[in-house]
């Protein structure tokens, strides 16, 4: 009698392998892209078509384009994906962009305000001054780069972290990733680094529940427009 092997869930040492490759294949396209752009900033540096306050904001803005775009190449190219599928892989879509999904996107915001009121709160009862350091940071940025960090920067990070590093990662992983991203404004008490992880592990939730990328890219925005506008002095 000939028996045929039924195939079965991979092995944990085969998901471990794939894994591995498709992390390497990801950050292999993100280092070629990013590597292009600053070379061509770079480049536009040394020519004086741009000044180096201008090349630190360009190398900032091509590595978190980096993230969105080294995740539609991986799709295309690694996982041949076609391109009408690759908005469904990552949670957009005319059937995800609803009038909840927008709500859900306010409700997310509206928590993360009542947080920040009482982490500002805490601080003025206890006397310790609780610094973000986002000011510090970006503070004498242009105009276009503040546009960019409260419109296309969330956008980015949004279909990088909950989109593509949820469905593959979970949401706790993509949440501490997420927060430890955010290290380099060495705020207090590592608390932006906290207040980044918090967001990630709502918005990886709400995105796993909804299978929408809108209620995170709505919320995003709105976080980053009310940072962006008290750095520019209009809030």
């Amino acid at each position: 009698m000939i028996t045929t092997k039924r195939a079965g869930k991979p092995s944990p040492s085969s998901l471990l392998s794939n894994f591995l490759i498709a992390s390497a294949v990801l950050v292999l396209i993100y280092i070629v892209i990013t590597g292009l752009g600053g070379t061509i900033a770079g480049f536009a540096n040394s020519q004086g078509y741009i000044g180096k306050n201008t090349l630190t904001y360009v190398d900032y803005l091509v590595s978190l384009l980096g993230l969105s775009l080294s995740v539609f190449v991986y799709l295309k190219l690694y996982k041949s994906v076609i391109a009408k599928r690759m908005p469904l892989e990552l949670g957009f879509g005319y059937s995800r962009f609803s009038l909840k999904n927008i709500e859900m996107g306010l409700i997310l915001f509206s928590i993360v305000l009542c947080l920040e009121l009482v982490v500002g709160l805490v601080g003025a009862m206890t006397g310790v001054q609780i610094n973000t350091n986002v000011g510090e940071v970006l503070g004498g940025a242009p105009g276009w780069f503040l546009f960019f960090a409260a419109v296309i920067e969330p956008i980015n990070e949004e279909i990088f972290f909950r989109g593509f590093l949820v469905p593959r990662l979970g949401i706790i992983p993509s949440a501490v990733i997420f927060g430890l991203a955010h290290y380099s404004y060495n705020s207090t008490f590592g608390i932006e680094v906290i207040a980044a992880c918090v967001f990630g592990l709502l918005s990886g939730y709400i995105y796993k529940k909804t299978g929408s990328i809108y209620p995170g890219i709505v919320a995003h925005i709105l976080v980053n427009s009310m940072a962006a506008l008290s750095i520019a002095g209009m809030l």
